[in-house]
């Protein structure tokens, strides 16, 4: 028998029309911004570490970094095998519920292990074709890459719960203990990218490990989950290596073009600039679960009002980032760096988290029908064209031109989910809702990529953030308290 799950009563049959739309703002930013101190982790570890490791690092040595947590990252995604994806909606939507959902989680794990191990195998001769200066920091790479799927997948897990004190605890762990010991390895020795690299193995694993002792008690196999995991899961790996790479892939493009220490300073300029969808992820960690059990009838409402708050407080963001980048940059990278010159990229990348938030909303309605094949189609070519419009600019414009790829990625995705959906699921929305909202984020995101980035500029673009934060929190309390 299923165990039970959190319910959400705001979201039930009785719940009145006109109600159901607003509580399930409420639920998605209250429970959301709890689970937002989880996902902005990375971010913030990032924040703190990357100013370390750039001055420790020559621009050459720190590309490899920037290659190697591409490495994590995707080896995550395809290790996992899209178990990630699948267990959320397994533990609410299939019949063997909680249970079944936690046996998945040690299947991934031990999938995971078997496929990034036998790609260490290759990294004698595969290391200089990503990009990395030595084999040990591909290994090193890969070996985070196993703890980190083991990580999501316990947290996948853990919002079937509603548990969102674990799951910070998890993600607390998992990216700040990794890059802290990196850190003390830097300066222990003779600094390296496989010195670094070997700190977040070390901090993925554990947090991994720690993650899975949460779930190893009390595990029931049941016949033919795997299977129907596997049939949601797999076609959502090129998926989400295709998301990921929206940004990813802008760092190996301007590496290819431009060399290893562009590709760095330009993934300086990604990682403030996706920042925005930090947010947006940790929102979806409450809002995905929110429109699984909401029902059928009134997932349409659900979608307007919470893709609608949700997209404001994106465009917000992103509008914030855009404004502030060159003061940013120059506080994550040493004047060696050029900062400054990246400051047109943090606004085009900064888009691209805008329209995230229209993809999001249909995303859901694809799981939840369980028929996600489609979606092994459709961001891979988005990707294609990303990647196309990124080379086609960085090659005209230079590299700070890169960023628009992850703008032309999202666009296609919004437009290929939005019909995939359309295709598999019953549930007919209002899009237009978010016009008003996606267009404030565009404007925002111009406005910072196209104004100087030095000079009494600098004094505008404080007072332009300000106001943005100013705004955010403004939106945030009306829709808590609305």
């Amino acid at each position: 028998m299923a165990e039970p799950l959190p319910s959400d009563p705001g979201l039930t049959d009785q719940a009145g029309a006109g109600s159901t739309g607003s509580t399930a703002s409420k639920a998605v930013l209250g429970r959301g911004l709890l689970y937002t101190v989880g996902t902005a982790a990375p971010v913030l570890s990032n924040a703190v570490v990357t100013p370390f490791v750039t001055r420790q690092l020559g621009t050459a040595e720190y590309g490899s970094v920037a290659t190697g947590l591409v490495v994590v990252q995707v080896g995550m995604i395809v290790a996992g095998l899209g178990l990630a994806a699948a267990i959320t909606r397994h533990g609410i939507l299939e019949s063997s519920g909680v249970s079944g959902a936690r046996s998945l989680v040690l299947r991934g794990a031990a999938a995971a292990v078997l496929l990034t191990g036998l790609a260490a195998l290759t990294a004698g001769w595969t290391a200089g074709w990503v990009g990395i200066r030595e084999p040990l920091a591909l290994v090193l790479a890969l070996a985070s890459a196993a703890g980190f799927s083991m990580v999501v997948n316990v947290q996948s897990y853990l919002r079937v719960l509603d548990r969102p004190l674990p799951f910070v605890l998890l993600s607390l762990g998992s990216a700040l203990g990794g890059p802290v010991l990196g850190m003390l390895l830097l300066v222990s020795g003779p600094p390296s990218a496989a010195r670094y690299l070997g700190g977040l193995a070390i901090g993925y694993l554990a947090a991994g490990l720690a993650g899975l002792a949460m779930v190893v008690r009390g595990v029931e196999h049941h016949r033919g989950d795997t299977r129907r995991a596997l049939r949601v899961g797999v076609p959502t790996v090129p998926h989400q290596v295709a998301i990921f790479l929206a940004s990813g892939i802008l760092v190996l493009v301007a590496g290819w073009l431009f060399g290893s220490a562009e590709a760095g300073r330009l993934q300086l300029a990604v990682l403030i600039g996706s920042a925005p969808g930090v947010l947006t992820s940790s929102l979806n960690n409450a809002w995905a679960p929110v429109v699984y059990r909401t029902p059928e009838h009134h997932r349409a409402e659900v979608l307007e009002h919470t893709g609608r708050d949700i997209a404001v407080l994106t465009s917000l963001a992103a509008g914030f980032v855009a404004a502030a980048a060159p003061v940013l940059l120059r506080i994550v990278a040493p004047a060696s760096y050029d900062p400054g010159q990246m400051t047109p990229a943090v606004g085009l990348v900064a888009a691209g988290t805008v329209l995230s938030v229209l993809y999001l909303c249909n995303v859901h309605l694809v799981f939840a029908s369980g028929r996600s094949e489609g979606l092994a189609l459709v961001t891979p070519l988005s990707l294609a064209l990303g990647t196309a419009g990124a080379w086609l600019a960085g090659d005209l414009l230079g590299v700070a031109a890169v960023g628009v790829g992850m703008t032309i990625t999202y666009a296609a995705m919004a437009l290929g989910v939005a019909r995939l959906a359309r295709r598999v699921s019953a549930t007919r929305w209002h899009e237009g809702a978010l016009v008003p909202a996606l267009g404030l984020g565009f404007a925002l995101c111009g406005v910072g990529a196209a104004l100087p980035a030095d000079g009494p500029w600098t004094a505008v673009r404080i007072a332009l953030a300000a106001v943005v934060l100013v705004a955010s929190l403004v939106v945030l309390r009306r829709v808590l308290t609305r």
